[in-house]
C-alpha cells in the first residue's frame, strides 16, 4: 500500500524544484492532489480515481472539474516516471 500524502509531498517538491512550476500552479495541485487524498481516503486506484472524478462533477463546474483532474493526471504521469505504478489507471484497455 502507498502512502499518498508523502507521494504528494514529493510530487509538489518535485514540481518546484526540479520543473520549476509557478507557485499558483503548486498551489492548485496541493489544493487538488490532497482533496483527491482526503475523499478516496487515502486510496489509489482506478475505482478510486473513477469515483472521485463522478463526485467531483456532482459539486463543481467543468472548469474546475478540468482542471482537478489535470492535476490527478501529472500525478499520475510522475508516479508511472518514478516507477512507483506500473500501470496508468487513466488508460484504456
Amino acid at each position: 500500500m502507498i502512502n499518498l500524502n508523502l507521494l504528494i509531498q514529493q510530487f509538489l517538491k518535485h514540481c518546484k524544484n526540479r520543473k520549476a512550476l509557478n507557485d499558483k500552479t503548486i498551489k492548485a495541485y496541493s489544493i487538488d492532489l490532497r482533496q483527491f487524498a482526503e475523499i478516496t481516503q487515502n486510496t489509489y486506484s482506478k475505482d478510486a480515481i473513477c469515483r472521485y472524478i463522478d463526485q467531483l462533477h456532482i459539486c463543481f463546474k467543468p472548469k474546475t472539474v478540468k482542471r482537478k483532474i489535470a492535476s490527478l493526471k501529472a500525478f499520475t504521469h510522475y508516479l508511472l516516471v518514478e516507477e512507483i505504478i506500473e500501470i496508468n489507471p487513466f488508460k484504456k484497455n
